[in-house]
């Protein structure tokens, strides 16, 4: 039994934050090369943001 949360297709729930690895709730655009990801706080380009909605 995994301690994971599973979705239908096996997969997590949220996907991991790229700098720390913590779960990705939401995402938001700050400027043309800026983002936040939350709750976590770390600063992603927002090109990133594509790869986040792909896992």
């Amino acid at each position: 039994m995994s301690s994971e949360p599973e979705g239908d297709d096996g997969s997590a729930a949220f996907p991991d934050c790229s700098r720390c690895g913590d779960p990705v709730l939401f995402a938001v655009v700050t400027g043309p090369t800026t983002g936040t990801v939350e709750p976590c706080g770390c600063s992603v380009p927002p090109d990133l943001f594509a790869e986040l909605r792909e896992e």
